[in-house]
């Protein structure tokens, strides 16, 4: 019966396979580790790039026309298609109404309703890189605005598709 000699392979051919055997661990243990690494970076990417949700859009189209922090809040029903929406007046000045007050009240009028028209444009016309990443924004018919003035509702605005806004000013100083 033949004996097994002592160090085997490392005598037959002097090479020694410990080191080997602890490089080949490191190196898949190593590989593993940077695969894991970049599978979880990946799926951060993936996530930072995903559009926002339609309602976080519509808030953002409106800041983006009225200005920054004017939004009070938004709700969208996407199964009817419909907007409703509530911003702070960029353009009313009641302090400006003791100068001329007939000549306040159609100014007031008149840019209230350009809010309103252009808030509503902007989301019913959205542009075509927002309407290509998201396209439940192209399915919005109606567009229901609340113009408000701290806290106190100045007036209401109807927008549909195809349709001229209706405004109905509901502040007394406004009629």
């Amino acid at each position: 019966m033949a004996r097994a000699r002592v160090g085997g392979l490392s005598r037959k051919t002097g090479i020694n396979p410990v080191p080997i055997i602890i490089f080949v661990l490191v190196a898949a243990l190593v590989g593993a580790g940077l695969f894991a690494w970049d599978y979880s970076w990946r799926k951060k990417q993936e996530e930072a790039t995903k559009p926002p949700a339609p309602d976080v859009i519509v808030r953002s189209l409106i800041e983006n026309i009225i200005g920054k922090d004017t939004v009070k809040g938004v709700k969208l029903d996407t199964a009817t298609g419909k907007v409703n929406a509530t911003f702070e007046s960029a353009t009313f000045k009641p302090e400006e109404a003791q100068k001329d007050p007939q000549k306040w009240v159609a100014n007031s009028r008149e840019f209230l309703t350009a809010e309103a028209r252009l808030a509503s444009d902007i989301i019913l016309n959205v542009p075509q890189p927002i309407l290509a990443q998201v396209p439940a924004m192209g399915d919005i018919k109606t567009v229901a605005l609340t113009i408000v003035y701290q806290e106190a509702t100045l007036a209401t605005a109807v927008a549909e598709r195809g349709k001229e806004i209706q405004v109905t000013f509901v502040d007394s100083r406004l009629k």
